[in-house]
């Protein structure tokens, strides 16, 4: 009899093992690969669709809010949003409106902590409606009081906005001088700006 080869054998049958690990593996890597592009192609998509949204959303709040200062004849409009979601702790502007020649608020209002203006911040959660025609008798928060006087607000209206569980924010209405609107009509005025605004919000988002 003739004598086995055993190291030809044990050769082969390791050729053959490294041969179908390492085709394996390639496939295994290629559909890992794979894999991955599809989700880096997703999250492109998402992204993409979110920021679509994002903008098509802001749009929407910034045609409201322009229709209450048209209709309203009034010097400002801007939203005052509570942030981070789920653990809020601040009060910043992000969409405003205004006439021309007027002073903005949205960058005197940029990560305002809630704790400075308690007070208000509790009658902004608490009441649909806040109209202020005397601030300085009207509003008894000393930070908010003197935010919107030295910014020369004679009149303010607030409307809150809040989905089903949440505050989301504050629609603000001001003038410099006697408004020409009853508050009335204000009212119902923002009332259906917030209507078309608050399930539409854009979360808050720092500028980089």
């Amino acid at each position: 009899m003739e004598d086995i080869d055993w190291s030809a054998i044990v050769s082969a049958v390791t050729t053959a093992a490294v041969g179908i690990w390492t085709a394996w593996f390639t496939y295994n890597q290629r559909t890992k690969d794979k894999m991955t592009d599809m989700k880096i192609e997703q999250y492109k998509k998402d992204m993409k669709r979110k920021s679509f949204k994002r903008s098509e959303d802001t749009a929407r709040v910034l045609g409201a809010l322009n229709k209450v200062l048209l209709d309203a004849n009034a010097d400002r409009v801007y939203i005052v949003q509570p942030h981070p979601l789920g653990h809020i702790a601040f009060l910043s502007i992000q969409f405003e409106v205004k006439a021309n020649g007027v002073q903005g608020m949205r960058y005197e209002v940029q990560k305002l902590e809630m704790s400075d203006v308690s007070k208000f911040c509790e009658r902004m959660v608490n009441n649909l409606w806040l109209y202020f025609d005397d601030i300085d008798h009207q509003v008894q928060d000393p930070y908010a009081k003197a935010l919107l006087s030295s910014n020369g607000t004679k009149v303010a209206a607030v409307k809150r906005m809040s989905t089903a569980r949440d505050w989301v924010g504050s629609i603000f209405c001001e003038f410099i001088d006697k408004p020409s609107i009853c508050e009335s009509d204000l009212q119902k005025l923002m009332h259906e700006a917030a209507i078309n605004i608050q399930y539409n919000l854009p979360e808050f988002q720092e500028e980089e």
